[in-house]
Formats: C-alpha cells, sequence, structure tokens
C-alpha cells in the first residue's frame, strides 16, 4: 500500500509549491516519492521536470472507480502527491470523489472566506461562455466536500498553528496533512534506447527511457543533436510558442511531436464554446459511460475531451494519434502507456 495525499486548489493558489515542499519532506524521511497530476497538458510539468521528481500524468479515465485509479497509479513509491486544479469543475472533481481525503490548498487572502472567493473565480472563468443551462457554480461544492478536508493555508507572512506555507516557502507542520492509501498497479517498461526531448513532456518517458537527455528549452542545442540522427528516439514536447517552426526531419530515428504545430500548419478549438449541460450531467458522464463515448454534445464546452482517450485535442480535424513517415504526431497530451499500447512507440 502506498499513501497518498491529495492537493486541490484554483491555479496560483500555491499547490505545485506545496506539492514540491512535502515531496522534499517525505524524501527527508528516506520515503520514496512519486508526484502526480491530472491530465491538464503541459502546465506545471517542467516544474516538476526541472526539480527532478518522478513525475506521472493521470488520465481521466482513471477517476471512474478507485480500482480505475490503482491500474494508473504508479508502483514503487512509498507516497503519492497528487495535484488537483479546479475542484469544483466536472473535470477537476471527479479526481477528488475516489477519496475519503484531500488537502485544500487556500492563499491567505482568501482564507476568511474561501467558499465565496472560489465561486467569484468560476464565475470569472465562465462569464465568457454562454449557457444552455441553468449554470450553477456552487453545483459541486457538496459532492467535492462530502469528505474529510484540511485547509493549508499559503503564502502566509507568518507561521500559523496549522498547515501552512510561509511566503519564504517553508512547510509547517506537514504531519497535519490528511492522506488515504491505495494499491498502486502501473508498471512501465524499461529500455535502454538512446532518447533526447525538448519542452514539456509526460513524465513518464523518462522512467520507460533511464538514457533520456532533456534540454529542457533550449532549443538551439535540442537542434544541434537532432540534426545528426545519431539517437532513437527524439520528443519535441509542448511549449507556448505555436510559430516555432523546425526545418529539419532526421529521416531514420523515432520522432514523438508533441507540438505538431512545427511542422504542420493546424486550426485549433474555437474558444468559448457553450455549456450545454450542468456539472451534474457531464459528472455522471464520466462516471458512467465507456471511456471513448462523447461525455458532451458536439460543439459545447468540453467537447474536445469525445475523443477514444478523454484527452484533451487542441486541433478538431485531426485524430490523437497521427504518423507522417518517421514522426508520430500527438493531438494533445497523450501519454506514452497509450502511444505503446496503439503501435505507435517502441519500448524494448
Amino acid at each position: 500500500m502506498s499513501r497518498i495525499y491529495v492537493l486541490a486548489s484554483l491555479p496560483g493558489a500555491g499547490k505545485t509549491t506545496t506539492a514540491l515542499l512535502l515531496e522534499r519532506h517525505f524524501l527527508g524521511q528516506d520515503l520514496r516519492v512519486a508526484c502526480l497530476q491530472q491530465n491538464k497538458g503541459q502546465s506545471d510539468v517542467h516544474t516538476y521536470l526541472s526539480a527532478g521528481c518522478c513525475h506521472y500524468t493521470v488520465p481521466l479515465e482513471a477517476t471512474k472507480s478507485r480500482e480505475a485509479f490503482e491500474r494508473w497509479a504508479p508502483r514503487g513509491y512509498d507516497v503519492l502527491i497528487m495535484e488537483v486544479t479546479y475542484p469544483y469543475t466536472p473535470f477537476g472533481a471527479p479526481y477528488l470523489i475516489p477519496f475519503d481525503a484531500f488537502n485544500e490548498v487556500v492563499p491567505f487572502e482568501a482564507r476568511a472566506d474561501w467558499k465565496s472567493f472560489v465561486f467569484t473565480k468560476t464565475l470569472g472563468y465562465w462569464k465568457e461562455y454562454p449557457s444552455d443551462t441553468n449554470f450553477d457554480p456552487t453545483e459541486l461544492w457538496d459532492t467535492v466536500h462530502d469528505r474529510t478536508v484540511q485547509t493549508i493555508v499559503t503564502k502566509i507572512p507568518s507561521p500559523l498553528d496549522g498547515p501552512c506555507v510561509d511566503t519564504g516557502r517553508v512547510l509547517h507542520h506537514p504531519e497535519r496533512f490528511v492522506c488515504d492509501t491505495v494499491e498502486p498497479r502501473m508498471t512501465l517498461p524499461k529500455s535502454d534506447r538512446a532518447v533526447i526531448a525538448v519542452g514539456a513532456f509526460p513524465g513518464e518517458y523518462r522512467e520507460i527511457f533511464p538514457n533520456l537527455t532533456w534540454y529542457r528549452f533550449d532549443y538551439a542545442s535540442f537542434l544541434q543533436e537532432f540534426r545528426t540522427g545519431t539517437y532513437d528516439v527524439a520528443i519535441i514536447g509542448m511549449c507556448l510558442n505555436e510559430r516555432l517552426k523546425f526545418r529539419d526531419r532526421p529521416e531514420r530515428p523515432s520522432i514523438i511531436c508533441y507540438q505538431p504545430s512545427v511542422y504542420c500548419d493546424l486550426e485549433k478549438h474555437p474558444k468559448n464554446l457553450p455549456l450545454k449541460d450542468n456539472f451534474g450531467s457531464i459528472l455522471s458522464a464520466i462516471r458512467e459511460r465507456a471511456v471513448g463515448e462523447p461525455i458532451v454534445p458536439e460543439g459545447s464546452a468540453y467537447s474536445e475531451y469525445n475523443n477514444r482517450f478523454w484527452t484533451y485535442r487542441p486541433y478538431p480535424e485531426r485524430e490523437m494519434i497521427w504518423r507522417e513517415e518517421n514522426v508520430v504526431f500527438c493531438n494533445g497530451w497523450v501519454l506514452p502507456q497509450y502511444l505503446i499500447r496503439e503501435g505507435f512507440l517502441e519500448a524494448a
């Protein structure tokens, strides 16, 4: 069994900082620790990779039950730390429902009336979205809070008598964090193939390919090695620069590309699609429908997840995975486990 500490909050509340401090706390106790995130693409992953963390992405399909989650929880760790963003939306709440306890990260300035703060932010996020339903941003509050919830106050000027993180990024009272237990069942293959990577990519690749060299976001140095073609696999990770283009395309090595725009001109999904289902209906669809079935009506908010992996798909006219010669293009944060299963990646 492994202990799992789930941290949930809105963006900018200090979850990632808290998770990294908690990881260092447990590493100091000679425990094996892995950091997990919901499947939200490139956001924050580079922070974990830069810190040298063992990092894994948990796909939406893992939220259907505790057993489903355990199939995606990595074996070999004493402690798992799971970060969840937007816990009161139908794509954040499912990650909390399998557990009996979670830690809610609350910034110091919002501690007096956290509920009002949450829903002001939620309404602000959704105000640009037309709604065909009676949208209620408080709809999932009771669903999420129907378990033990420990408040973790962040960005405090001086320590409190409770679990908190001060402005100097010092963690206080980590023993007061709440946790649950899981039986992790996921193992990944190991390969001695030489791999180079740039940008943000799923951290599982570093476990699958221990010989991976990450050039971070130094594209000049990466391209210098990329042109040689003397490696086995190159991973072109995600970045925020949609104008970035590659002229080079070595013929022999395998290339996994998470930024199709470096080679292709593609149109992204339109923004601000209407919300046609309430949050509760979407939550029920995720729990009850088979993975790959539509979650929401086409042309509505969240319809980018209507695909066989239930993973955000930025380019609607393309498949989740497609191959052009030796380049495998990923339409979103497609995990290497899916690529291996579908025959697009060899890990032997």
